[in-house]
């Protein structure tokens, strides 16, 4: 057997371990922490109350008025603006005509409104202007302040001076007019002209000059009108 007692005797004779420091922690309030609560709390939340007191203040909001868009009235567009100098056809059609000037070759109009109408072996149904002139034409109505007609045709005139050469006019009211073989079938003016042989149907006029062939005056026409009337009545109580 070993002898333990030796051994043990050895180790209590060894010295005993030095006790280990006792390391106390030091708090960093205020050296180690960057800021206290308070200074976290005024430095890191913008919303307390140091923080409110260092941050500068929002500049008043002004309310923007209101944005109105108003609509652009539109341009008030007038006839003369948009009525062309001169419309020219040659050939061809047209419902509605509208220009300073109109010049027609062998084509047909309904209706014309212009200053100056020029039609040339052309028609126009119905045509209101300044001055009108019709050559180898046609014009159903025509209401101008001057009408000439050369080797045409006019259903009804309404002029105030007219000017009819080799040509027939259905019935025509004028202030002047002159007939230059040509033949009007129903005239009332004020003053008429008849050159080489005119012939008329029936004239109404104050002054009457020149060679002319009148089936029926003033006179007869009225007897005439009387006559168709009792017919008329006639005819109507059968």
């Amino acid at each position: 057997m070993t002898d333990l007692s030796g051994s043990d005797q050895a180790g209590d004779d060894q010295p005993a371990p030095p006790p280990k420091p006792k390391v106390s922690r030091a708090r960093t309030t205020a050296a180690g922490k960057p800021a206290s609560k308070a200074g976290a709390t005024a430095a890191g939340k913008p919303g307390s109350k140091a923080g409110a007191t260092s941050r500068p203040a929002k500049p008043a909001t002004t309310a923007r008025p209101a944005a109105t868009t108003t609509k652009p009235a539109p341009a008030a567009t007038s006839v003369a603006a948009v009525r062309p100098e001169s419309i020219v056809m040659d050939g061809g059609g047209m419902e509605l005509a509208q220009a300073d000037r109109i010049s027609l070759t062998r084509g047909g109009i309904t209706r014309a409104e212009a200053t100056n109408v020029d039609v040339r072996q052309g028609g126009i149904s119905r045509v209101e202007a300044r001055d009108v002139a019709v050559s180898m034409g046609g014009i159903a109505l025509a209401r101008a302040d001057r009408v000439s007609a050369e080797m045409s045709g006019v259903g009804i005139a309404l002029s105030g001076e007219s000017r009819i050469n080799q040509s027939f006019v259905r019935t025509m009211f004028a202030r002047d007019v002159t007939v230059d073989q040509a033949a009007v079938w129903n005239l009332a003016a004020n003053r008429v002209t008849f050159r080489r042989t005119g012939v008329a149907g029936i004239v109404i006029a104050r002054h009457v000059e020149g060679d002319m062939r009148v089936l029926l005056d003033w006179r007869g026409a009225i007897a005439f009108g009387a006559v168709v009337g009792v017919v008329l009545g006639i005819l109507r109580r059968r």
